[in-house]
C-alpha cells in the first residue's frame, strides 16, 4: 500500500510525503510506518493507542474510521492521512 501524509505530519517522517508499505491492513500499515518513524507515533496516536481526533484517514479517497483499520487492503491501495486545521 501507499501511505500519503499531510504536510503537518511529514515533519515527523523526515518530510517524506509518500511511503510504500508492505502490509495487509490499514492498522498494519500504520504500525509499520510508525516503526520506521517513531516520532510519528506520538503525533498520530494518543496514550491509549487510538488515532487522535485531529486526523482523518482515507482509503482510496473514502474516509474510514478506526473500526475499519483491520480490513484487508491491497498493494495498490492508497491510505491518506490528513490533519484537520482548527483555529479561530
Amino acid at each position: 500500500m501507499n501511505i500519503v501524509l499531510s504536510g503537518t505530519l511529514q515533519k515527523f517522517a523526515q518530510y517524506q510525503r509518500e511511503h510504500s508499505i508492505d502490509a495487509w491492513t490499514i492498522q498494519e500499515g500504520l504500525d509499520h510506518l510508525v516503526k520506521a518513524h517513531p516520532a510519528l507515533g506520538n503525533a498520530l496516536f494518543d496514550g491509549a493507542g487510538e488515532l487522535r481526533r485531529a486526523h482523518l484517514v482515507f482509503l482510496n479517497g473514502d474516509q474510514v474510521t478506526s473500526d475499519r483499520f483491520s480490513e484487508r487492503v491491497g498493494e495498490r491501495d492508497e491510505i491518506e492521512i490528513l490533519t484537520a486545521i482548527a483555529g479561530g
